[in-house]
């Protein structure tokens, strides 16, 4: 505790020079302005196809045509009403008087034309890659979406913030560009590249003119820097602190539908064979890195899926395997945005030494990780991922990361029966049939010993005293709204 004591009091003598320059001028001097200090850096300068998309919601630039409440059920938002007219086909119908950021309409034709161009990107936003998705227009205001297959959980894909519907004007690059182009609350004025966004009040937005005159969002990669620019009055809001830093702050706790795991490399290294998988998998307390690297604030996690989704039971403990490596040298990354990760990592490579492998650890910005993260180039990788932040849906999570075809398979795990199990969940129309084939396939992954869930996350929101009505979104898609002020 005293190491992190000391290195918040570093940050707090550097966040000066890290900040103090980010909120100068005339811009940011109103009284309604909000300042804010993110975690996560644009990658592609704010295309919402890409990590990207979470920060046009986050931030109020940008809108899907349905969300999600907090208990996950679909509510709407650019639509109003949607019905379902066959097994694939959906109906949509847009509200009237909405306008895009330059003042363009919003019409079913350029709803339908946002969605094509996500639908063909490349590469596909993962809550619609295969489902063969094709919207199309009918009059200013109704448009269908058709997919490929059944899927009873359109409504939810289409709530991904990588589905966000911008101006016509937007896709005139290789890339959206968002900026004046989105139908939020905000506008966003001006992106200087991995460092700051500027945006200003939208007063003709849909439901009502918001209450704060813009925001002035800074990057600011490590955890204990945005606390100590918080603690020093530079920032009114910083995200995604460090729980070993919010003491005494004003915050916001949610607990997340959102698992921290050690993906282990299925196709090549030490941990292509099962065996030594299962030793990895043994080597973790997960009650350990609860108690100690989050103070008890996260969630032991004994499954994929924790707490924040009730029917998500425990399941059936695995076998503890008595057998110890010998000497297997294992690469294993993980990111330094979320503030915990690097220790978590830490402590999980020294279980993993006490088992008998030889560790070397990596830890850089996930922007700078990513593609080797996703071309298996590690042995083994901790990251936390929310299992609905793509889809609303946490059958979806597992077709995208767990099988064959999964556009974010970590593991590289591909089994035909877990595929076969994950195909019964994403085809199950009855809830609730739907709710206990997903369980199976939660178990069938686990059994493979590709990705060792570790933790249950929950996030800190730290504010100023005068900061009122942020979002507290579960799904961490929206934290800027229309009612939040700054007094």
């Amino acid at each position: 505790m005293t190491s992190r004591r000391a290195l918040l009091v570093t940050a707090l003598a550097a966040v000066c020079g890290l900040t103090a320059g980010c909120f100068t001028g005339a811009a940011s001097q109103g009284p309604q302005r909000l300042r804010m200090a993110l975690p996560f850096p644009p990658a592609q300068a704010m295309s919402p196809w890409n990590n990207d998309g979470p920060l046009l919601t986050k931030l109020g630039i940008a809108e899907t045509l349905v969300g999600l409440d907090r208990s996950g059920r679909v509510e709407p938002l650019l639509a109003e009403s949607w019905t379902r007219k066959s097994g694939t086909e959906w109906s949509f119908h847009l509200r009237t008087g909405v306008k895009f950021h330059d003042g363009t309409p919003l019409t079913a034709q350029a709803a339908a034309d946002a969605l094509n161009r996500a639908a063909h990107a490349s590469p596909v936003p993962r809550a619609v890659k295969s489902l063969g998705l094709v919207a199309q227009a009918h009059g200013d205001l109704d448009l269908t979406v058709t997919t490929a297959k059944p899927d009873p959980t359109v409504p939810q894909r289409l709530s991904s913030p990588n589905l966000v519907v911008l101006a016509p004007g937007a896709y005139t690059g290789k890339s959206p560009d968002p900026r004046n182009a989105g139908t939020g609350p905000f506008v966003l004025r001006e992106l200087k590249g991995e460092e700051s966004a500027s945006l200003d009040a939208f007063p003709g937005y849909w439901a009502g003119a918001p209450l704060l005159s813009g925001v002035d969002a800074r990057f600011i990669p490590d955890g204990q820097t945005r606390t100590a620019a918080l603690r020093a009055g530079e920032v009114d809001v910083a995200a995604t602190l460090p729980v070993s830093t919010a003491d005494n702050l004003d915050r916001i706790e949610v607990p997340l539908p959102r698992v921290v795991s050690l993906s282990l490399n299925t196709t090549k290294g030490s941990f292509g064979d099962p065996g030594l998988r299962a030793v990895a998998r043994s080597a973790v307390d997960q009650g350990a890195l609860a108690r100690g690297v989050y103070e008890s604030h996260a969630d032991a996690a004994r499954g994929l899926l924790g707490p924040a989704t009730p029917w998500a039971r425990t399941p059936a403990s695995l076998p503890v395997s008595d057998r110890v490596a010998t000497g297997e040298k294992v690469v294993l990354a993980t990111i330094s945005d979320r503030p915990e990760l690097p220790e978590v990592a830490s402590v999980v490579a020294e279980a993993l030494r006490r088992k008998g492998f030889q560790v070397e650890q990596v830890v850089r910005q996930y922007n700078q990780l990513e593609a080797d993260v996703l071309a298996g180039r590690f042995d083994a990788v901790i990251l936390s991922r929310s299992y609905v932040l793509d889809s609303g849906d946490p059958a979806a999570y597992l077709d995208t990361d767990f099988s064959c075809t999964g556009s974010y398979n970590l593991s590289k795990l591909c089994s035909p029966e877990v595929d076969a199990a994950i195909a019964k969940a994403v085809t199950a129309e009855d809830p609730a049939t739907r709710e206990q084939a997903t369980l199976d396939a939660q178990a069938a992954v686990l059994a493979t010993s590709a990705v060792v869930p570790l933790v249950h996350e929950r996030t800190f929101i730290g504010h100023s005293g005068t900061v009122r009505e942020l979002a507290e979104d579960p799904y961490e898609r929206r934290l800027v709204t229309r009612s939040t002020t700054r007094g």
